[in-house]
């Protein structure tokens, strides 16, 4: 999977950069075919209420945006959810499509949903998968950082 961060923070720029790749090693997503453009957005929480936001914008590529405003560690787990959604597009899992009457039908697992937002399956699984990823991440942080004091 190809991963491509946009922000005018470059500082900001290389974390997601190097998180998102790390999330995709965890979610098995190295040899995907998709693209991935993660772009930060300082308006996002307080215009749309959401922290991120994951759609597939094309054949074979998603777009994340993320609040750039959020402190790290809720980055990170904003990051990790939206990748989630970027792993339930890529393996067709996830898909929504506009109706004629300009509302979203979302599809999971082939199935039509209609459900309240905390109800929805990749909701569901993408909230049970972010702790899981930024443990890990943290954990592989720490240990690198462990490593970095004693050289």
């Amino acid at each position: 999977m190809e991963i491509k961060t946009l922000s005018y923070s470059k500082n900001r720029k290389e974390i997601i950069q190097k998180c998102a790749e790390f999330f995709a090693d965890e979610l098995n997503l190295k040899n995907s075919t998709y693209k991935v453009f993660i772009c930060t957005d300082p308006t996002l929480m307080r215009e749309r209420r959401n922290n991120g936001v994951a759609c597939k914008t094309g054949d074979k590529e998603i777009t994340i945006a993320v609040d750039s405003r959020l402190p790290i560690k809720k980055l990170f787990y904003t990051l990790a959810h939206e990748m989630v959604h970027a792993k339930q597009f890529a393996r067709g899992q996830y898909r929504s499509e506009k109706a004629r009457n300009g509302k979203y039908r979302r599809y999971w697992c082939g199935k039509r949903v209609v459900a309240d937002y905390v109800d929805q399956p990749w909701e569901i699984e993408a909230f049970s998968r972010e702790s899981i990823l930024v443990e890990r991440l943290l954990a592989v942080l720490t240990k690198n950082m462990k490593k970095a004091q004693m050289s």
